[in-house]
């Protein structure tokens, strides 16, 4: 889902926090920490993935189809995060190990949609404990209530970047 993006625009530093401004630690500075966190994440979840032959983009692509399945390219694209010709090529791969499969949209055949197969939704299954583990660990000893607001304040920063 392409946006039209705003102009970049200089600040005066108005809406940052005062020690930002003044130059704070690298670990105090939002993007930095969460870059951290994603790659952290994604590292461990990478060595876990190893012994069952799945990639990070491959596993990816598997969960955005499993909670919604039948995407078209560019949604699934934009749901990942990805440029279209890069998702192409993995898509390409993991139809030819029959774990997804493009098929015409219902509504309209010139709307190609990805699906996941039987053999995706089992490799999903077999996948998700270990996706699950690393989760619980970052999220343990934050309670429920914290996630909740964070999930909000972070759906906001997503709705700031991507105009």
């Amino acid at each position: 889902m392409e946006h039209e993006r705003k102009p970049a625009t200089l600040t005066n530093g108005d809406n940052l926090p005062g020690e930002l401004v003044r130059g704070a630690p690298l670990e105090d500075y939002l993007p930095y920490q969460l870059f951290r966190i994603v790659n952290r994440l994604t590292l461990n979840l990478r060595d876990d993935l190893r012994p069952a032959k799945m990639t990070l983009s491959r596993w990816r692509t598997l969960s955005v189809l499993n909670a919604t399945d039948g995407l078209s390219m560019g949604e699934l694209a934009s749901y990942m995060v990805i440029e279209q010709p890069a998702l192409s090529r993995i898509v390409d791969q993991m139809e030819r190990d029959k774990l997804v499969a493009r098929r015409l949209a219902n509504a309209d055949n010139r709307v190609v949609q990805v699906c996941l197969t039987a053999d995706g939704r089992r490799m999903f299954e077999q996948i998700r404990p270990l996706e699950l583990r690393h989760y619980e660990q970052a999220i343990e000893g934050i309670k429920v209530a914290d996630l909740k607001k964070l999930s909000t304040q972070l759906h906001q920063l997503w709705e700031n970047i991507d105009r």
